[in-house]
């Protein structure tokens, strides 16, 4: 890429580039975090450097998957084995996680719909702390993104190339954690709708370009390296050795949801649909990916309710922010998805007949619904430096302890408000230069 492109590729994506910025003077400044689980899988990266395999306490390999551990050991090795140095890893990857929420809703909605579903995933409090906390969680996910990204490609452009690049990546999520498979079920949504369209012929060559991968990954870890059976990966201790609830309640998923995440996200989420099923002969297109949003975050709390009441284990209940981290980008991108529905509905108005001064309402009520959202999470994050806990009591609870934190509450505030701007900023200037562009050309032509 020589340097016109270069300026070319930042003067068309110059918006994502600000909110990224934005995003990190959220999350650099809160510290770092960590848990019981975050200290065991840090003494499995550090093992990997040391001994070559992620070996714990226990002598035995760590009960996870093993590319985590393996894509920390050489950042420890370059710039040195601490705790801290991990939580930076994970912080890259976080910010790579946005990115990556910006190309799927730009790949799926449009470029508006990716970057404010970008914003809002950078500032939700739920991202912010896996992002500053040595979990593997954030890589897992932004491969799974990745793979997914790459999966609606392949399939909007019936390519076996592109098809076969989504399992490659999809088989490095696999091997990073378990969880990944919960991305398989957006794009089976993508893949059923094009099926009925005819837009994609699924056939047994192309289903096994796509697990080939997996396989042969999976084969060799855990049925050579690992010297572990190879039907090991489908088992999770969590199930294989489970500890038992006894009477969890009713509602931990949609608690545990709005602490995490905050009230408005979800307000916000559901007046986007609304809004497309109100005018849904105008917004086909958006409602069918509203309903591939709603399905995917659907059998993701299914299955972890199924997990918590059908088989009362206690990991997916107190960790239901691990067992549902998937779920989150797309209920950023149905909130955020009410900046393209109103593009669509806004172009379509006859400024001079009062009636139709509606649309524009609704999408401004939409659109102050997802400011509100940004600024719900930045007031929940400076009021929520030390000590967190996401959970519906105070036994069953997910809780990240600090570690440390260099910065004051007051100088913590000043970085989370200049993120604000810089988000607000970039999320506002494009499509406000866009209509003053189209009330210009409208008036020329008159």
């Amino acid at each position: 890429m020589d340097e016109k492109e270069a300026a070319a590729l930042i003067r068309e994506h110059w918006p994502i580039i600000v909110v990224l910025v934005g995003c990190f003077l959220i999350a650099a400044p809160m510290g770092t975090y960590t848990n019981w689980d975050a200290q065991l899988e840090f003494e499995a990266a550090t093992n990997v450097l040391t001994h070559g395999f992620p070996y714990v306490t226990t002598g035995l390999l760590i009960n996870q998957p093993p590319l985590g551990f393996y894509t920390a050991a050489p950042v420890f090795g370059a710039f040195g084995l601490s705790y801290q140095n991990g939580v930076w890893l994970a912080t890259a990857f976080g910010l790579g996680c946005i990115v990556l929420v910006y190309a799927l809703g730009t790949v799926l909605y449009g470029k508006k719909t990716g970057l404010v579903a970008a914003a809002l995933f950078g500032f939700i409090p739920w991202h912010v702390y896996m992002s500053r906390i040595f979990l593997i969680d954030n890589q897992y996910l932004f491969l799974s993104l990745l793979f997914l990204t790459l999966g609606v490609l392949a399939v909007r452009r019936s390519s076996d190339k592109l098809l076969l690049m989504a399992g490659a990546v999809f088989a490095l999520a696999f091997l990073t954690k378990l969880f990944a498979v919960f991305a398989l079920i957006p794009l089976a949504f993508i893949i059923y709708f094009s099926l009925k369209d005819n837009a994609f012929k699924l056939s047994a060559r192309r289903v096994l370009l796509f697990v080939l991968p997996s396989l042969v990954l999976q084969a060799v870890w855990f049925g050579g390296f690992a010297n572990q059976n190879f039907f090991g990966v489908y088992f999770s201790s969590d199930f294989t050795h489970p500890v038992l609830v006894a009477n969890p309640a009713l509602g931990f998923l949609p608690i545990i949801f709005v602490k995490s995440a905050g009230w408005f996200l979800f307000i916000a989420g559901f007046f986007s649909l609304a809004l497309a099923l109100l005018y849904r002969k105008k917004l086909a297109a958006h409602l069918r990916l509203d309903l591939v949003c709603l399905g995917t975050i659907g059998a993701i709390m299914a299955l972890d309710m199924l997990f918590v009441f059908g088989f009362h284990l206690t990991v997916p209940y107190v960790s239901a922010v691990k067992y549902n981290y998937v779920a989150l980008p797309f209920f950023c991108l149905l909130a955020a998805s009410v900046a393209d529905k109103g593009w669509a509905l806004i172009g379509g108005v006859d400024w001079g007949k009062k009636i139709h001064w509606v649309r524009p309402v609704f999408v401004g009520v939409g659109l102050v619904l997802v400011f509100a959202s940004l600024v719900e999470s930045t007031l929940f994050l400076n009021a929520w430096v030390g000590f967190v806990a996401f959970g519906v009591d105070s036994v069953t609870y997910y809780g990240f302890n600090v570690y440390s934190d260099s910065l004051g509450r007051d100088a913590v505030g000043q970085w989370h408000l200049a993120g604000l701007v810089l988000a607000a900023a970039a999320l506002a200037v494009p499509p406000l230069v866009s209509l003053l562009k189209s009330r210009v050309n409208a008036k020329s032509a008159v």
